[in-house]
């Protein structure tokens, strides 16, 4: 990775896993095996306190080498082991929030946002901080763009074990967001994820929602689907019915 030419490409090798982007790149770098190392190689000690067996050497030296090989899959495994070397959950995280506010592009923007949703996958509690705060500083959605943000935010933070706050939050997002055509599938996003909390958790502050006029019989009716779901499942659940 300190080959400066794969610098455009590591986002999308990290986030996306897609070596097609550079495939090109990756075979013109291929080590024939005469000719001497890359001159920025460093001795494994290099690596710090990072344990490595010589079985990850042995096997990027034949996907190096083997011109027989599908070197897509084989570089796609080095990079995976080297990747599960990364310690995501104190991953820094600044480049990700500036990138986030800042961006322009959709694709910058989501990519920041799927960034930051692998690292609060893997418990990065600042990641999951900012991205949360993002969210709650978002005003109510009036375009379908503005809607797919907040989806596509929402799906990185449910694999928090933060789910609480989340909970809450949302709760206040459909009182606070307009129900229209607009606003249907950040709607249908809310009530998923809602669905899939124990009903203990959802059974009281979703029954203040249906006293709410403010709420078609449509979404009611979706609400109360919710509840029922959620209770059956925790009674199929207390005794033992799968």
């Amino acid at each position: 990775m300190n080959d400066e030419e794969f610098s455009p490409f590591f986002d999308e090798l990290l986030d996306k896993g897609n070596y097609g982007c550079c495939q090109n790149l990756i075979d013109s770098k291929k080590f024939s095996g005469e000719r001497e190392a890359c001159p920025d190689f460093n001795p494994i000690e290099d690596l710090g306190e990072t344990d490595i067996s010589d079985g990850f050497f042995d096997k990027f030296n034949i996907c190096l080498q083997d011109d027989r090989a599908d070197q897509g899959k084989l570089v796609s495994g080095t990079i995976d082991e080297i990747i599960s070397m990364i310690d995501f959950q104190t991953m820094p995280v600044d480049k990700y929030i500036y990138t986030l506010h800042n961006a322009t592009a959709r694709d910058e923007k989501y990519s920041a946002i799927s960034s930051l949703g692998v690292m609060i996958s893997h418990r990065n509690i600042a990641a999951f901080t900012a991205l949360f705060k993002f969210l709650k500083k978002l005003p109510p959605p009036l375009t379908i763009e503005a809607v797919h943000l907040r989806i596509e935010i929402l799906q990185k933070l449910k694999n928090s074990k933060r789910k609480n706050e989340l909970t809450r939050f949302l709760f206040k997002e459909l009182k606070r967001t307009p129900s229209n055509n607009t606003t249907r599938q950040w709607f249908t996003s809310i009530f998923k994820y809602l669905k899939s909390l124990p009903f203990e958790e959802i059974d009281e502050p979703l029954s203040e929602l249906l006293s709410d006029k403010r709420f078609s019989h449509r979404l009611k009716n979706r609400m109360r689907e919710i509840l029922y779901y959620s209770e059956v499942e925790g009674i199929r659940e207390d005794f033992g019915i799968f």
